[in-house]
């Protein structure tokens, strides 16, 4: 019968194989960790724009849109543009983090009919948020 002699010299000992794992465990959660931290930090310092009430539109030229526009977030915001079935808003203005944007806005172009409700957005440097605003 034959035995097969085996050389140790080559071998790497169970306690290193436990090292090594651990550090390649330590070092996986580190950078998952870095990754969430700086995530985080980017997600909440960002405006949030919300539209407060039922938005309204006047029947009669110059048609007038009433809005109230929240920024919920923690950094300024600007909107862009305002829409509201054909009729638009061009100019920009801010909405400053934890304020309310509550000025009339005039619409330049399209018709509104009473008793109807248009679907609107807001285009801003945070995203775009839709509604619907009643014509009265």
């Amino acid at each position: 019968m034959r035995t097969l002699k085996l050389n140790k010299k080559g071998d790497i000992s169970s306690p290193i194989i436990v090292i090594l794992v651990t550090v390649a465990a330590l070092a996986v959660a580190g950078m998952a960790i870095a990754w969430m931290a700086s995530t985080g930090s980017r997600a909440s310092s960002q405006g949030s724009l919300v539209v407060i009430g039922t938005p309204t539109v006047t029947s009669t030229s110059p048609y007038t849109l009433y809005i109230t526009i929240k920024n919920l977030g923690n950094a300024d915001a600007t909107v862009t543009l305002v829409k509201v079935g054909s009729g638009t808003y061009g100019t920009p203005f801010p909405v400053n983090a934890g304020q309310s944007y509550a000025t009339p806005i005039t619409l330049t172009g399209g018709t509104y009919t009473s008793g109807t409700t248009y679907a609107g957005t807001i285009a801003s440097t945070v995203g775009t948020v839709q509604f619907t605003a009643l014509c009265q």
